[in-house]
């Protein structure tokens, strides 16, 4: 089977789940909701038992995606922690218990119980009970563990936005919309500095972010696009603001 023609399976894949604005799907969801022409290529039909299914799939799944074994059925999604689906399971649902919550994540039991003790130990998940005594999750934002915190490089506001500002007069030779991996390469900033300062310009209004086609980019130009806390991936940019 040719490999450069599957290597489009996982941005596939990614974008069947943002479609659906989902963390993780079935294997069957995924196989039904994949187009039939990549379908074909694979072998795949939705008749076949889910462990076929994931030894077809699986080799294709790249860094960004991972199996899951839940305590009902196997998934495949978002290359997630634990905690991290929990988290965000619970910014989706917040009050959601926590009984319902472990039928909802694709996690056993065991796992999916240490995590969320884990997450309510930190207070960055904090349980309270209805009158019926369920127990409700909700998050503590101020708390949340996700993302670590990193040691970041102090940035001089004014100097960094002329850079962005350059970078990507520079790149856009005069198109309205340049590339955010063309800006990430051009600049040479560490992820960090980079999106804080992309944050910066989004908050006053200066930029602007744009979706595209993202099986035209390879693996690295997506890694250094810019996906937002939602799963949302973007691609290009456009300066609606001024230069000072």
């Amino acid at each position: 089977m040719d490999t450069d023609r599957l290597a489009d399976v996982e941005q596939l894949v990614l974008a069947l789940l943002q479609k659906q604005g989902k963390d993780y799907l079935t294997v069957k969801q995924i196989v039904a909701g994949l187009a039939s022409a990549p379908r074909k290529r694979l072998g795949l039909t939705t008749s076949q038992p889910v462990a076929a299914l994931l030894r077809q799939l699986t080799p294709h799944l790249g860094q960004r995606l991972q199996v899951y074994k839940g305590s009902r059925s196997s998934y495949i999604g978002r290359n997630l922690s634990p905690e991290e689906l929990i988290v965000r399971r619970i910014r989706q649902k917040p009050g959601v218990s926590s009984k319902q919550l472990g039928t909802q994540l694709p996690l056993m039991k065991k796992p999916y119980l240490a995590a969320l003790n884990a997450l309510l130990k930190t207070g960055a998940v904090v349980c309270t009970l209805r009158d019926n005594h369920t127990p409700c999750l909700m998050i503590v934002e101020a708390q949340a563990p996700l993302p670590e915190p990193t040691s970041v490089e102090p940035v001089e506001s004014g100097d960094d936005r002329s850079a962005f500002k350059a970078a990507y007069d520079e790149v856009g030779r005069g198109s309205d919309f340049v590339r955010i991996h063309r800006l990430r390469e051009a600049l040479e900033w560490p992820r960090e500095r980079f999106e804080r300062v992309l944050m910066d310009l989004m908050g006053d209004y200066m930029v602007e972010l744009h979706g595209g086609d993202p099986s035209l980019l390879t693996a690295t130009d997506l890694r250094n696009s810019y996906t937002d806390e939602h799963g949302t991936l973007f691609i290009t940019l456009s300066w609606r603001g001024r230069s000072s």
